[in-house]
Formats: C-alpha cells, structure tokens, sequence
C-alpha cells in the first residue's frame, strides 16, 4: 500500500471489478466501461433493473470514490470490468483482455481496486502483474435484519436453488429418487432396507461426480451414440451374468457347504441348474461372449461412420470371443470334475488358436496386397 501523499501527480486508474459478469448480462452493455458518465448512466440502468443487487451498489461506490479522489486533486480515471458467469479461466481471461485494452489508451501508475466481495478479489494478482494495486475497497451492502426480509431472501435463493438446473438436481432430484424408492420398498414390503436404498444412491452419486461419469457419458453419447448405446447394453448385460454367476454360487454353497474353490469357480461360470448331474442354460460365460461382442459390433459401426479401415480387427476378435465360448466351458467342466478328461478342452483350445491366428494373417496379407 502506498502512502497519499506520493500518488500526487499519478495517474490512477479506479477499477470496478464483476467477475461473474451480471452488469453486461443485465445491461447488455459491453465492457469495459471507461469515464465517469458512461459508469454512471450504466449504474443507473442497472440499479433500476435490479434494485437489490450488490453489483449496483458497489459501481455506485466507485463513482462516489472516484469524485472524492478527483475533489481531492489527484489525476484519475474509473473503469469497469467484467468477467463471465461461467467464472473461473475464462472470466479471468476476460478481465485481463479487458484491463490490458484500458492501459493502452489510459497508461496507469496505480490502480485502485473496488468489487463486492472476496470472489472478485482474485484477479487481484492479475492485475498486479500489470500495475500495481494501490488500495482495495471491497463494497459491503447493509442488510435489513427483520425476521419479514430474512424471509423474502430466503424464499429469492429458494427459488433460485430449485430453478438451477446444477443446484436443483441435488436439492430436489437427489431426494426424490430416495422418496420413490422408499414408497417402491414399502408397498413391496421391504422398507427395512431403506437404509441401504439410501447409502446406494448417495454411494453412486458420489462415484458419478466423483469420476465425473455425467460428462464422459454426455460427452460419449454426443460423439459416438452408437459406441455408447453398444456400451450400455454391454454393460447391463455384464451385470446380470455376474448377478446369475453370484446367485448360483450362493445356492450351491447353501446346498453343498463343502464345495472347493475350483467348483465354485466353475459354478459361477456356468450357474448349473443342479450338480448332479450337471446340467444348464444360459451360463455367465454366454452372457459374458455376448457382451463382448455387442460392445464390438457398436466399436465396428462407429469406425464405419467414420470412414476408418481395419474393421477386420473387430471382426476377428468378434469370432474369437464367439469361439472361446466352448472351450470356457469345457475349463469349467474340469474344475467341476477334475476326473473329465482335458482332450476336450485341449481341442477347442487348439482349434480356436487356429481359426484366430488363420483369420489375422488372412486379413494382415489382404491389406498388404491391397496397398
């Protein structure tokens, strides 16, 4: 901070600074606003529009300071800037476009530094990088304590909480997923596990934004909705085989307690019916190929759309997933009869090597004769 007495003959520069934008977004004038009157007709408009905003009132106190500064003799300018609701790197980008465009036709020595709260105040090494900051007014605007006007403010960010979409989605949505589920878990007669219902959709609300799997999802389907689609299907599909693979372990240990690790293994593989003799349907493995192709084919169709080549790698690692199907199982025969001879299993493996292998060096010479 600089003493008074030394700005005399300076030229000061008194910056209001709105990094969230709202005079440009409220006003439509664009910034920055340079000069006294300009300032003042743009506060007044502002003001008008929104009596109760803090922005107007901290502009209206960098216009009063700037009169008592010039009463006073010393060599000043007032101008406005303005950020962008987005906030972050890109306000800041803004601001500092704007404040390098006012040094160019006003060469400052000092700059004064006027906003209405702590957010504002971190372009504050942005502009010290260019002039330096003489003095700080940060802007508070007394409020009405009475239980009537804490009311009114508190139903203005109610409504302003529920009608954004970023704040609402917690306030609202988040509890009203909880509501449905609980009346589901009720009428079903399980409202017991209201609790867990409760731990589950926080837990997978904590991993979405966590991870940020909203944007990458969004984001996918914006790009590739086919490769999404396939994704999603995929997905679902993995999670019923390893629901089916899960619950037909749980049966068979409550059956047969003295299962071995490598039964149950199998089991979970090929979810038997009954154990004695063996017989199934439709096994985690089917779903598991299955999946994995589906995720393929919407990978092949996407590179189609775009034109790509060597859609042949998708297609062989289609038919080998398809054809590995007989020789998981044939393993998980094995582990559940360790006596069943490995012939069968050694002849699928060896026959899914060849036909993978063949089709590779089919497609890899194709390509080089086609160049």
């Amino acid at each position: 901070m600089f003493a008074m007495s030394s700005l005399f003959g300076k030229k000061l520069l008194v910056l209001y600074v709105d990094r969230d934008g709202d005079i440009s977004n409220v006003t439509g004038v664009k910034t920055p606003i340079i000069g006294k009157d300009a300032n003042l007709k743009v506060a007044t408009e502002f003001i008008l529009k929104v009596p109760d905003e803090a922005d107007a009132n901290a502009l209206f106190a960098a216009i009063k300071l700037y009169n008592e500064l010039v009463k006073e003799g010393f060599n000043c300018e007032i101008a406005t800037v303005a950020g962008s609701r987005e906030g972050g790197i890109k306000a800041d980008m803004k601001i500092a476009s704007e404040v390098d465009a006012i040094l160019k036709d006003y060469d400052a020595d000092g700059i004064i530094f006027v906003s209405d709260g702590a957010s504002d105040e971190r372009v504050i090494p942005i502009l010290q990088a260019r002039v330096p900051i003489v003095s700080i007014n940060r802007v508070l605007v007394k409020q009405v304590r009475e239980i009537e006007d804490a009311y009114s403010l508190f139903v203005k960010y109610w409504r302003s909480i529920v009608e954004n979409p970023r704040y609402s989605l917690y306030v609202l949505g988040l509890p009203g997923i909880f509501l449905v589920a609980l009346a589901a878990l009720i009428c079903l007669g399980y409202a017991h596990y209201a609790g867990i219902a409760l731990l589950l959709i926080i837990g997978l609300t904590m991993l979405v934004k966590g991870f940020s799997l909203d944007k990458r999802l969004s984001q996918s389907w914006s790009t590739a909705p086919v490769l999404f689609f396939g994704s999603f299907i995929a997905t679902i599909t993995i999670i019923v085989a390893l629901y089916l693979g899960a619950s037909a372990v749980f049966s068979a240990i409550n059956k047969y307690p003295s299962l071995t690790i490598g039964e149950l293994i199998g089991i979970y593989l090929l979810n038997p019916k009954s154990y004695n003799p063996i017989t199934f349907d439709v096994t985690t493995i089917d779903l598991i190929v299955i999946a994995s192709i589906i995720l393929l084919a919407a990978k092949g169709m996407h590179k189609h759309l775009l034109s790509e080549q060597k859609l042949w790698h998708e297609i062989v690692s289609a038919i080998f997933c398809a054809l590995l199907r007989q020789p998981l199982v044939e393993a998980s025969l094995l582990l559940l009869d360790p006596t069943r001879t490995p012939l069968i299993f050694a002849t699928w493996t060896t026959i899914v090597v060849t036909i993978t292998v063949a089709l590779t060096a089919f497609f890899i010479v194709y390509e080089r004769l086609k160049r």
